[in-house]
């Protein structure tokens, strides 16, 4: 009773096969977004896109909320430098809630045009040199420049240690806590950025209300990071006048052909067949003035997909007579700060929010970042004993728009229930879609300690193509049969032989499977970006693949359910039986009880070791972190309780897992 070999004992080559799978499915959307654009005939065409492009931004995010009528800023102090002071300020965005930030204010009494610098993923980002030689380039000109702390990142870190108080994530400039809280987000179909854009909003009205600070001469830029931020704010804030993305633009083919990560806040849940590129960005604001900064060299936002972007958006910037307000600048390096981008970005900003002409200062003596701290302890969380955090506001959100998560519904009619949730279920993880024929290759066997023995594999999806294997295990039984599902698949074989073969014998039949992307068919890893190294880890190959799927509106979760639904199709087929019991550990249980509750020929459930159910790993401040669990939307009635309602309502036995109450 052995694991499968390399290629599927030198069968089939699947080490590409999800990358594949999911490239295929989004190349046709690709064509369809490309045809759409090419039809816009007019400004009113465009506009009426636009207006689309901006709901269905929003409603990715869950909505945005209402801000305070009256932005609360309180002036910890203040550093006198030459022809500026920079002050160290604490926003209240929401109650108890609080962005740390610092202020460039130039000599005189104004009023200045302002601009809101938004930070990208570094670990001390107000404080980080380059954006303080950013700052005090843009303050020696004559500008109001607000820079803030984005929430998981210098003062603003939200996630320590228990035992040693130290940062729990380090070393990755707030991508870790950003996807760890935008995982949690994600359940409840939300997204982190929601929380980051109305926090920039607020600094913004901060920004407009200061007496020295003319309102109608706004501008917003950023790199990386900060650079999207730019873009989402550019295109739901019509109080921006003018706007410098840098190092945050490419294009999503472009993205996804080379192996790209994108960051949760930066995940437009559906954005691929909504049509969402970064060029809807870019014309979000059109035709105002806009300036992407890129580097020619950058490693996270391929230039080709620069090019093509800004390409695309000047078609729109023509329409309105204004092709030169959009300008691209390009540094001849790898990812960079807007300061790397170098002195275009602040000729375009003097310009554009009538400044006068631009002079640069060359390069300054920076802060160190304890003289720009806000608070004395260097954390806002730590500093003020009622301050909430991010993991607070997603328990707010869930509470508000799903109470009822978590736990399992009380229900009247049992047989409707059922059905009805196997409706949703079916339609939020696409699983009435075509497959194909399942053509199962034997491709051998062996007598073990009484039990025949066959490896197998067959397609699930043809065109684009699934392969998936399993280890078929038969005694003499007449039980129903059973599909196990383990966290890795066949490749838990040797140690979970005995386990197996005590299965086999009480089932009859059982088939150790490995759905996509599992086991036998696990995907190679893909060590982009080079500092990536656990495969399950964050921004490790399965978060990446997971990522991708959701762009495409789907999940890799749900596509590995409709496998386990084939694998059932495929052993009730080969066996005869009837029915057919499900058996599932770790992230196997889950799609062996979201399978459970799409069939109609399951006898019986029985799950291993959970991590909970989605409504607790969302609301947690502990949940662990399972990339293989990510799925959007979940605590819509389709959570961990609701599948053992339908499934008890069925008849159908659930035994272990979750304590459900």
């Amino acid at each position: 009773m052995e694991e499968f070999g390399d290629a599927v004992d030198g069968y089939v080559d699947v080490e590409d096969q999800l990358t594949r799978y999911l490239l295929a499915r989004a190349a046709d959307r690709f064509r369809e977004e490309r045809a759409e654009k090419g039809a816009i005939g007019s400004v009113d065409d465009f506009e009426a896109r636009r207006r689309r492009v901006r709901e269905t931004f929003v409603d990715s995010l869950g909505g945005l909320d209402d801000r305070p009528d009256d932005p609360v800023a309180s002036l910890a102090g203040h550093i006198e430098r030459d022809g500026y002071t920079i002050e160290r300020l604490t926003l209240r965005s929401r109650p108890n809630f609080h962005v740390t930030a610092n202020c460039y204010v130039p000599d005189g009494d104004g009023p200045h045009p302002g601009v809101l610098f938004l930070c990208g993923h570094v670990d001390r980002p107000k404080a980080d040199p380059d954006n303080q030689q950013a700052c005090i380039e843009l303050a020696s000109n004559g500008f109001v420049v607000l820079v803030a702390d984005p929430v998981g990142q210098g003062e603003r870190k939200q996630y320590f240690d228990p035992e040693s108080g130290e940062p729990a994530f380090t070393g990755s400039g707030g991508v870790f806590p950003h996807c760890y809280a935008g995982q949690k987000c994600f359940y409840a179909g939300s997204n982190l950025a929601r929380y980051m854009i109305h926090d920039d909003r607020c600094a913004l009205d901060y920004l407009m209300r200061r007496p020295d600070v003319d309102d109608g001469r706004i501008g917003v830029t950023g790199a990386s990071g900060g650079g999207l931020r730019t873009l989402y704010l550019a295109l739901l804030d019509d109080r921006v006048d003018a706007a410098a993305p840098c190092c945050g633009v490419t294009e999503r083919e472009e993205w996804l052909r080379t192996g790209k990560r994108i960051d949760a806040e930066q995940l437009i849940h559906g954005a691929i067949p909504a049509g969402l590129n970064f060029d809807d960005l870019i014309t979000g604001m059109a035709p105002k003035p806009i300036c992407v900064g890129t580097a020619a060299s950058d490693e996270y936002f391929p230039i080709e997909g620069v090019y093509e972007s800004v390409d695309r958006a000047r078609r729109i910037y023509e329409r309105y007579d204004a092709g030169d307000r959009l300008e691209l600048t390009v540094a001849e390096t790898t990812h960079c700060s807007v300061f790397e981008v170098g002195m275009d970005v602040f000729e375009f900003l003097c310009e554009h929010l009538e400044n006068g002409e631009f002079v640069p200062r060359g390069r300054y003596e920076t802060a160190d970042r304890s003289a720009l701290q806000v608070t004395s302890t260097g954390s806002i969380v730590r500093s003020r004993t009622d301050e909430r955090t991010v993991d607070d506001l997603i328990r707010e959100y869930v509470g508000g728009r799903y109470p009822e998560a978590g736990t399992k519904p009380e229900v009247d009619d049992a047989a409707s229930y059922a059905e009805a949730l196997r409706d949703r279920l079916v339609d939020a993880f696409d699983l009435d879609r075509e497959g194909c024929r399942l053509r199962p290759r034997f491709i051998g066997s062996e007598d073990s300690d009484g039990l025949d023995v066959e490896k197998v594999w067959f397609r699930t999806e043809r065109d684009p193509g699934i392969v998936v294997t399993g280890v078929l295990v038969s005694a003499d039984s007449t039980a129903d049969p059973a599909v196990i599902l383990y966290e890795r698949g066949t490749d838990e074989l040797p140690e979970r032989r005995d386990e197996v073969a005590a299965l086999a014998r009480e089932h009859g039949t059982v088939l150790v499977f490995d759905p996509r992307g599992v086991g036998a068919v696990r995907n190679r890893d893909i060590p982009i970006p080079r500092w990536v190294e656990a495969y399950d880890g964050i921004y490790g190959t399965e978060f990446k693949l997971a990522y991708d799927a959701l762009l495409l509106g789907t999940s890799l979760f749900g596509m590995r359910v409709f496998d386990v639904c084939r694998a059932v199709e495929f052993l009730r087929s080969e066996t005869g039986a009837d029915s057919v019991s499900l058996v599932g550990d770790g992230s196997g249980a889950y799609h062996a009880l979201y399978a459970a509750g799409a069939l109609e020929h399951v006898s019986r459930v029985s799950l291993g070791d959970m991590d909970g159910n989605f409504a607790e790993l969302a609301t947690s401040r502990e949940a662990p972190f399972q990339p293989r669990l990510t799925v959007f939307g979940v605590l819509d009635g389709l959570d961990v309780p609701n599948m053992v309602a339908a499934l008890e309502a069925r008849d159908v036995s659930v035994s272990g897992g979750p304590v459900v109450s």
